[in-house]
């Protein structure tokens, strides 16, 4: 299971597009119309890349859900 966080901030605002749960990155490929490879570079990104820099990209949060769910194993913004 992965949680999918997609959000702008907005100075001292944030304003969130998509937070959802699914079973797999492919589900999560189809839902933001991206290749499978993307989602999966997205979800395993430890450092950004020059044009996430920007001040209007959106911040893509990817997250692994562990089966016992106490702990948030993969993180990548």
């Amino acid at each position: 299971m992965f949680t999918c966080k997609i959000y702008q901030d907005l100075g001292p605002a944030s304003v969130t597009l998509l937070e959802k749960e699914f079973k797999s990155l492919k589900e999560i490929s189809i839902e933001l119309g991206l290749t499978y490879q993307q989602v999966a570079d997205l979800s395993s990104r430890t450092k950004q890349k020059e044009y996430q820099k920007f001040k209007y990209y959106p911040k893509i949060v990817i997250q692994r859900i562990p089966k016992n769910r106490s702990t948030i194993i993969d993180e990548c913004s």
